[in-house]
């Protein structure tokens, strides 16, 4: 009997990790919190908290051009992957916004219509919160609908894939997975930058350019 069995609807999930990242880290949360302190919040999904304006690659210091070139090499590594090696031809432009969520804050369930990719890239955790295990936490949504309805050997299908925020960690995804965040139950702040990458093709006929 012949056998063969595919892997079909993959979604790509990346997790990566800026070596190192204390010193940046250290200074995007003081630049940030006094972002906070000057600014109202420019509220979208977030329940609670702080959100800035989408202009981030805008604020003027050294740590955000730091933080975009490695957003920049990590969407790369993602489109490579999702493309089988082959570099398309189009362009792409990426817009990032801050948060800062505090005891009780989340996020609700929600996507990112327009865009391709989205990430978020963790600042500062916040402390942790005893008996809270899912405080903060990062919730990933199974994109198949009913696919929870029945038990299957290994239950594969209709679970979660979860997050703990990390400083220094990056998870990034497509755009049009739905997500959320778990109420934040720690001490201080919890602190992060998210994204969202603009995929632009090149038109037939038009000179071809390359991501940058």
């Amino acid at each position: 009997m012949e056998r063969q069995v595919a892997l079909a609807y993959p979604t790509p999930i990346g997790r990566f990790r800026i070596p190192d990242a204390a010193g940046l880290n250290r200074e995007l949360r003081r630049i940030i919190l006094e972002k906070e302190a000057a600014e109202p919040s420019h509220d979208f999904a977030n329940v609670g908290g702080w959100h800035s304006r989408q202009d981030l690659w805008e604020w003027p210091a050294p740590e955000i051009a730091t933080l975009k070139s490695s957003i920049m090499d990590a969407v790369k590594h993602m489109v490579a992957v999702a493309t089988d090696g082959s570099t398309p031809s189009g362009m792409i432009a990426v817009t990032a916004w801050a948060n800062v969520s505090r005891r009780g804050h989340y996020h609700r369930v929600h996507n990112h219509p327009g865009s391709a990719w989205s990430g978020v890239y963790y600042v500062d955790a916040g402390a942790e919160a005893p008996g809270q295990r899912l405080s903060g936490i990062l919730e990933l949504c199974d994109p198949r609908p009913f696919t929870e309805m029945v038990a299957t050997p290994g239950n594969k299908f209709g679970q979660r894939v979860i997050f703990r925020p990390e400083a220094g960690m990056m998870v990034l995804f497509p755009s049009w997975l739905y997500h959320f965040v778990n109420p934040f139950f720690g001490d201080g702040e919890r602190i992060s930058i998210a994204f969202n990458v603009h995929w632009q093709e090149t038109a037939a006929g038009s000179p071809r350019r390359t991501m940058t």
